[in-house]
């Protein structure tokens, strides 16, 4: 009896180290997947702060940008008003040059007709002296005299009418060249006043160019502080597919469904981040519904695949529901039955594969083509069919992950270096 129970005791122990050492493993396993899935979170928080600050810093950029294209378009603005004056301005001093050189010329005339003027007045004299030396002799022909006195007295009389006409020519010419003078200094001073304004506007113009440079050095750093994180989360749960390769499958997801090709890279990005994790769980820790187990055993059945080793999406650690998401499109299992027909119609693969990239994207693609404006391309249906792919409803307690959507459906590039 004593054999016995040290042999029972010693089984029941042996045992009992057995089951520990199950129990112990799997409670490392469930211990270390709790530990990725929390450091998962942490990077996903943290990498969602970075995206409101890239936000944020791209809009203050825009605003930036804007304001620089308005300073520039002042400046061009000002610079063309510029070109107009010193259009004026030359054209005021060649009609300076032009009213200078009629009044050179007056006055060349006025000295020409002064010295034939002189002349006649000598002449004048002249006779005038002879006409006493005649009276006091008494001789010569005073009619022929007097004659020519009467002309020289006429010519005099032209000319002073001409020198008269040429000093009121003179005048006129001169009160033009005043106010030539006067309009091409208010055009000086408008040009100069202008001059001014450009030159501010220039410094405020280096200042937004300067400001630009910040934010955009800014962006730089959160862009790369982005990159590494994902880098950080590529390393924890696995990269999943080549960016490239996402590319041409959503190109071509959005050929045969209609679909706008960059909704869809916004929604990859969003869903798995563009293919960098797809999942870190098995379809036990998953937590999904015996109904979706089955369907999900049935799926990798079809495909070859051992149900074991695949990997699903783990449980949401904010929110309450379960893992069990496949593939780059985060499909359910169930939900990827009933669409398994039309992605088979639409890839040739049949049956069609979760973890295919051009199979899930595809089928991504699918469904949201189901919602009416989608393929019209209108945002307002994108965001509805964006709400329903995450929820199942189009509340607008889900408008963030519209807006998540669409920023990265405008942004993903940033992504892809």
């Amino acid at each position: 009896m004593k054999i016995k129970s040290n042999t029972i005791f010693a089984l029941v122990f042996a045992l009992s180290i057995t089951v520990w050492s199950f129990g112990g493993s799997n409670i490392s396993v469930l211990a270390q997947n709790q530990d990725i899935d929390e450091e998962k979170d942490e990077i996903d928080e943290e990498l969602d702060d970075l995206q409101g600050d890239l936000k944020k810093a791209q809009a203050e950029k825009n605003r930036t940008v804007q304001a620089k294209l308005q300073i520039s378009n002042e400046i061009g603005a000002i610079s063309n008003n510029i070109a107009v004056i010193e259009g004026e301005i030359s054209k005021t001093e060649q009609d300076l040059d032009l009213i200078n050189a009629s009044i050179k010329d007056s006055e060349i005339k006025l000295d020409e007709r002064k010295k034939v003027l002189a002349e006649v007045l000598r002449s004048v004299y002249q006779m005038d002296m002879e006409l006493g030396l005649m009276l006091m002799d008494n001789n010569g022909c005073l009619n022929e005299y007097f004659s020519a006195v009467d002309g020289l007295g006429q010519l005099e009389r032209q000319l002073q009418d001409v020198m008269d006409k040429l000093k009121k020519e003179k005048e006129d010419f001169e009160s033009r060249r005043e106010e030539k003078q006067r309009v091409f200094e208010v055009h000086d001073d408008q040009k100069k006043t202008l001059e001014q304004e450009k030159n501010k506007k220039s410094w405020v113009l280096g200042k937004t160019q300067q400001e630009l440079n910040s934010q955009e050095a800014t962006i730089g750093q959160i862009q790369s502080k982005m990159s590494k994180l994902r880098s950080e989360l590529s390393s924890l749960l696995g990269e999943g597919y080549d960016t490239d390769d996402i590319k041409d499958a959503a190109k071509f997801a959005s050929k045969v469904t209609g679909v706008r090709k960059n909704f869809l890279m916004g929604m990859l990005v969003v869903e798995s981040d563009l293919g960098r994790y797809t999942g870190g769980c098995n379809y036990k820790e998953s937590r999904m519904s015996s109904y979706r187990k089955k369907i999900f055993k049935e799926i990798c059945k079809n495909l070859d695949y051992n149900y074991k080793k695949m990997k699903v999406s783990c449980p949401p650690a904010n929110y309450s529901g379960t893992g069990g998401a496949m593939g780059v499109a985060q499909f359910m299992s169930d939900t990827w039955k009933g669409y398994e027909d039309s992605i088979a119609d639409a890839t040739g693969h049949n049956p069609p594969d979760p973890w295919s990239l051009t199979d899930g994207v595809t089928a991504m693609a699918l469904k949201l083509a189901k919602v009416s404006g989608v393929t019209s391309r209108k945002k307002s249906a994108e965001c509805n069919a964006a709400k329903l792919y995450l929820s199942g409803t189009t509340s607008s307690k889900y408008d963030w992950y519209c807006d998540k959507v669409h920023y990265w459906a405008d942004n993903y590039k940033q992504l892809l270096d």
